[in-house]
């Protein structure tokens, strides 16, 4: 009697069973058939299709920005000029998690090819200030401004009356980079550091072979100058001298022309007004001018436009790049000027002008 009595549930619970695998079954098949059937659509292939072109273009681009490794004559050339690297930059990308460094020199004249007396900077954890034996004689007139003087018969420089202890250039610049390799991928900030400070510096370095640490260490440079011209309006500004900057929006007056109180004040108006301006465009390679110069020829020849070659020399990006960039790939001079952002135009200009060169 029992097993008369469990048996139709046991023929339930097979039929039940039976409909629960062919449902299974059924749902594995459709799952199948809609696979193909999607695969099989125009749609699909044409996608699949768009896929493998992107994967195989990020390739070739890949392969243009690194280039090969030449041997060590290309490394003893890398290490005398950064521009010569196989290399190709990509353009700048901030993430916040950069080291701010705020930056300012004093010189013995106005002109790039002064002598550095002073070399101050301030991140957001340490500072360093060194006073630099000039070369030369400090003029006049730079004298008035930085209220720095120096007497090479006694070898003593004073600051507003008060003796300070100089230090070699070639020690300084070591220096500085010893300090600036401390901070977490840093990026130079000052107030007109573009037409000024960073020409200065830059020469000296490669005075003593340091321009390739030296870029190697830094990221890049932030022109206050530059970014509150680009953001502020002219309307609401007297001028964009920092003093003015730091007066308008920070409600100080503070001792110009001494560049420890310079960078203070500049981290202080950065921090108030600028800091949610910048942006990654805002950032400059160290080679900036050094790219110019490489477009001087397309400059004068007018093949493209002085913004055009600013934005490539802005990124690092010098002639000799977008040579090595039509050699390594038929596309690849068009890969690099797009990812730059440049117009379609100056493109078609750029790449007729290889063309004739070939």
């Amino acid at each position: 009697m029992k097993d008369m009595a469990t048996y139709p549930r046991s023929m339930k619970q097979q039929t039940f069973l039976q409909e629960k695998f062919t449902m299974a079954i059924s749902a594995v098949r459709d799952k199948k058939w809609k696979k193909e059937r999607k695969e099989n659509s125009k749609e699909y292939k044409v996608d699949r299709i768009q896929k493998k072109r992107n994967r195989n273009t990020n390739e070739r681009k890949h392969l243009v920005r690194e280039g090969k490794t030449y041997g060590s004559q290309m490394e003893f050339d890398q290490q005398q000029d950064p521009e010569l690297t196989t290399e190709i930059p990509l353009p700048f990308n901030i993430d916040g998690t950069e080291c701010k460094v705020f930056f300012d020199l004093e010189t013995t004249g106005l002109g790039r090819n002064s002598d550095i007396i002073q070399i101050a900077a301030k991140s957001y954890s340490n500072s360093f200030n060194r006073y630099v034996i000039p070369r030369v004689d400090i003029q006049i007139e730079a004298s008035k401004i930085t209220g720095i003087t120096y007497s090479h018969g006694t070898n003593k420089m004073y600051v507003r009356g008060q003796i300070v202890e100089p230090v070699s250039l070639h020690k300084a610049l070591l220096d500085f980079i010893h300090f600036l390799k401390e901070q977490n991928q840093p990026i130079i900030l000052g107030h007109n550091i573009c037409n000024f400070d960073i020409p200065v510096i830059v020469n000296k370095l490669k005075e003593y072979n340091l321009f390739s640490t030296f870029c190697e260490t830094v990221k890049g440079f932030i022109d206050t100058m530059k970014v509150a011209r680009k953001y502020i309006p002219k309307h609401d500004v007297e001028n964009f001298k920092q003093q003015t900057l730091v007066k308008q929006f920070v409600g100080e007056n503070y001792l110009a022309h001494n560049a420890i109180e310079d960078v203070d004040s500049l981290k202080t108006l950065y921090d108030s007004k600028l800091a949610l301006l910048v942006k990654s465009d805002d950032v400059f390679a160290m080679s900036y001018h050094n790219c110019m110069d490489s477009y001087s020829g397309l400059l004068s020849s007018k093949i493209v436009s002085r913004p055009v070659c600013m934005q490539l020399a802005k990124d690092g990006i010098s002639l000799k790049h977008l040579k090595l960039a039509s050699v390594r790939d038929v596309n690849g001079l068009k890969f690099v000027l797009q990812d730059h952002k440049i117009p379609p135009k100056s493109v078609k200009c750029i790449q007729d002008y290889f063309q004739t060169e070939e």
